[in-house]
């Protein structure tokens, strides 16, 4: 869309000119995402920087006046979709990122909505508390993850990100600036100290909203004691094991193991310095943990009584390695892995790209794995060394987060016709047997995702209509052509 060289200046009088850009080289860069290939551009008209709360809520207002779209985006992983749908402003958060309450005390924690996990996470080690920290790269930020919602390393105990949040500032499409949770009693002597207050809970309306009701400016987090005793443990299956492997993961989260991952064998098959066994085709990454030595000792032998009763094997030594490398080296089926003694001259095109983040319970396992390992060689994006790898995060509700990754080359359009082939007949699958995505939302997922909840949809765009009249925030995320 063309904007009013009017409103651009309203908007440099707001955040200053150097926060301000309209070239096309810079809206570009914020037009990708990382793993959804180069087919996806949702790129902005303008991109604007916002420092504060008060610049965000007279954006708004600016925004209303003009009827521009404004779209906001803070720094997820890799997984996460943002970006504008209508063009417009993307409101870039990323300067929000101050800290702004620790209190080892009650074990809480407030941040501005830029905030990196990392940055966070430093912080709270030094009086004994952490979060679970999301898995793709250090650089996440807060409110993204929240709102997204990620999960991390520890959501087999304590689940998504959102899991742990318990307040949100938030600015409304009218520029209104409201606290909720938590936050509404930020000011009061008590501080804010649970999430669930009077009425119903609003903080759960900004989750997978897309910011189409409202832009997190801040965010209230229950902080975990940091335990003392921390091991990594390894084991793995043959593949015509996926049962047991499925019902080792339901025990697992049963026993609120701390964390348990899951990778296939494609996972590993092209980094050259990882060696796993012949016969293994599964493998559990696990982290637990304990407030002593005893304690740790007693979940470690409830973890081999599982695993060895379903029969896995041991792989000493495999998680250690995992861990250490993630997230700082997560794109694990590079071809080469850095650093490289020799560069060619031209490298062959890889991008990684994902299918989707499924969500689905844990019993399903077997059905969905086997589901798309069948559509991935019948499309023949797995026939190596052509690989389609899963990584599968369990939750503590017995639910799953799946991914599907794969390294093609996104310029050919028989390779990419043939992905999206394959995801068009998962997706088709999938839906049928009331499968959902963890942070996609139409149009990045099937109109089924609104459709299968109907009622729930169109309750959410009544409420989206009286918050946003003018229709000027994230526009296109509440819109199906069919409905």
């Amino acid at each position: 869309m063309e904007l009013k060289q009017e409103f651009q200046q309203v908007i440099e009088k707001i955040v200053g000119p150097s926060r301000v850009a309209t070239e096309e080289n810079i809206c570009l860069s914020y037009a990708y995402n990382a793993v959804l290939g180069k087919d996806v551009v949702r790129k902005p008209d303008m991109v604007a920087m916002a420092q504060t709360t008060a610049e965000v809520s007279e954006i708004l207002q600016a925004a209303n006046q003009y009827h521009v779209p404004v779209t906001p985006k803070g720094i997820t992983g890799t997984t996460g979709h943002g970006g504008c749908l209508r063009g417009g402003v993307l409101l870039d958060l990323t300067l929000m990122d101050q800290i702004l309450l620790i209190d080892p005390v009650n074990m809480k924690a407030v941040t501005e909505a830029a905030c990196s996990f990392f940055k966070l996470a430093q912080e709270l080690f030094k009086v004994d508390l952490m979060l679970p920290t999301a898995p793709y790269g250090p650089g996440p930020n807060v409110a993204a993850s929240a709102i997204t919602p990620v999960n991390a390393f520890g959501e087999t105990k304590y689940g998504a990100n959102i899991n742990l949040v318990e307040g949100f500032e938030v600015v409304l499409p009218s520029g209104e600036i409201v606290q909720i949770g938590s936050l509404a009693y930020q000011d009061k002597p008590f501080g804010p100290y649970y999430r669930y207050i009077t009425g119903p809970d609003l903080v759960g309306l900004f989750t997978k909203s897309n910011g189409a009701l409202g832009i997190v400016t801040k965010v209230a987090y229950r902080c975990l004691k940091k335990p003392q005793c921390w091991s990594f443990h390894t084991y793995y299956w043959p593949e015509d094991q996926i049962k047991e492997l499925a019902q080792m993961v339901l025990e697992t989260t049963a026993a609120e193991i701390f964390d348990v991952h899951l990778n296939d064998r494609w996972s590993w098959a092209m980094i050259q310095s990882v060696r796993i066994p012949d016969d293994c085709f599964y493998l559990a990454e696990f982290i637990l943990n304990g407030e002593n030595e005893q304690e740790l000792a007693g979940r470690e032998q409830c973890l081999r009584e599982i695993c060895e009763s379903l029969g896995g094997k041991n792989l000493p030594g495999f998680a250690e390695d995992f861990y250490t490398r993630w997230p700082t080296h997560f794109m694990f089926m590079e071809m080469v892995v850095p650093p490289r003694s020799t560069l060619p001259a031209k490298m062959p095109r890889r991008y990684m790209i994902m299918f989707d983040e499924l969500l689905f319970p844990t019993s399903w396992l077997p059905e969905v794995y086997t589901k798309m390992v069948a559509l991935c060689k019948k499309y023949d994006i797995l026939n190596f060394p052509k690989i389609a790898a899963f990584s599968g995060f369990p939750m503590n509700a017995q639910t799953i987060s799946g991914h599907w990754w794969t390294p093609i080359d996104d310029t050919d359009p028989q390779v990419m016709e043939s992905f999206y082939a394959c995801q068009a007949e998962f997706r088709a699958w999938f839906g049928e047997q009331g499968g959902t995505f963890q942070q996609r939302i139409p149009p990045a997922a099937p109109d089924y995702a609104w459709t299968n909840q109907l009622g729930a949809f169109n309750l959410i765009r009544r409420i989206k209509e009286l918050l946003d009249p003018n229709d000027i925030l994230s526009p296109g995320t509440f819109e199906l052509g069919e409905v």
